[in-house]
């Protein structure tokens, strides 16, 4: 590969196995950090950029801390001169009533059905969160923008506030300022992915990105896909997006 395909190389990588996922707990935007699994999986994922030769120049990571470690962690171990941002827009779906609530426990208050719809579909969404479930939540993250802790969000609504963030990305990709990479959430990830790749609803609602496997994207001097993203294990990247699949998907 030469220097210029390295330049329009976009790399997406979800943050490391937080102790809420071990948990299998509806996260959000709950602000917990990551498990000591999840901090293993770091050095793993470095690895495997590293392998490849992709030490990025900027990478671009969400507020919240489950992603800024994640984001840190490659930073120290592939590009300690890299610049790290941070971008509201890239936070995780908010999850309204399911936040903090185990998925087995959303399963049986409310049915199949509605878990299938509020988690998969594009426009399926939670209701609100309560005031009772709210007094119960330590405060979120800084750096959320307008985002509100409990408001609820369909993945379409994620989409939109990640539409703007793809835009200046695009641009940046073709200006060849890259590589770049983005460690967010499985839901924002999806979002981005559905912009990128202009899947349909379908299509996303069969999306599954496991954590920390870097998902690597080609993009063209327009800074557009060429082609689908490729995981740098392939093998262990579909094995571990099928255990999220069968918690009732990411």
């Amino acid at each position: 590969m030469h220097n210029g395909e390295v330049r329009r190389t976009l790399v997406l990588v979800r943050h490391g196995e937080s102790v809420y996922n071990a948990d299998q707990i509806f996260t959000g935007l709950l602000d917990v950090d990551l498990s000591a699994r999840g901090i293993a999986q770091i050095d793993v994922a470095a690895r495997l950029m590293s392998d490849a030769g992709l030490r990025p120049r900027l990478l671009i990571t969400s507020p919240l801390l489950r992603a800024t470690r994640t984001a840190e962690g490659l930073r120290t171990a592939l590009c300690p001169d890299a610049e790290l941002c941070q971008d509201w827009r890239l936070a995780e779906r908010d999850y309204g009533c399911l936040t903090g609530v185990p998925k087995h426990e959303c399963r049986a208050r409310w049915g199949e059905e509605a878990f299938f719809t509020w988690r998969r579909t594009l426009t399926g969404k939670p209701p609100p969160a309560t005031a009772e479930q709210r007094a119960a939540w330590r405060s979120g993250a800084n750096g959320l923008g307008p985002l509100t802790l409990g408001m609820s969000e369909s993945l379409a609504d994620v989409v939109e506030r990640v539409r703007p963030f793809w835009a200046a990305l695009r641009e940046r990709l073709a200006s060849a300022d890259g590589p770049i990479a983005v460690i967010a959430h499985g839901n924002s990830l999806r979002a981005l992915c559905l912009l990128m790749s202009d899947l349909s609803a379908t299509e996303v609602e069969h999306l599954n990105i496991p954590a920390a496997q870097p998902l690597v994207f080609r993009t063209d001097e327009h800074g557009d896909p060429v082609g689908p993203g490729v995981y740098l294990d392939p093998v262990t990247a579909q094995a571990e997006a099928a255990k999220v699949a069968a918690e009732g998907g990411t």
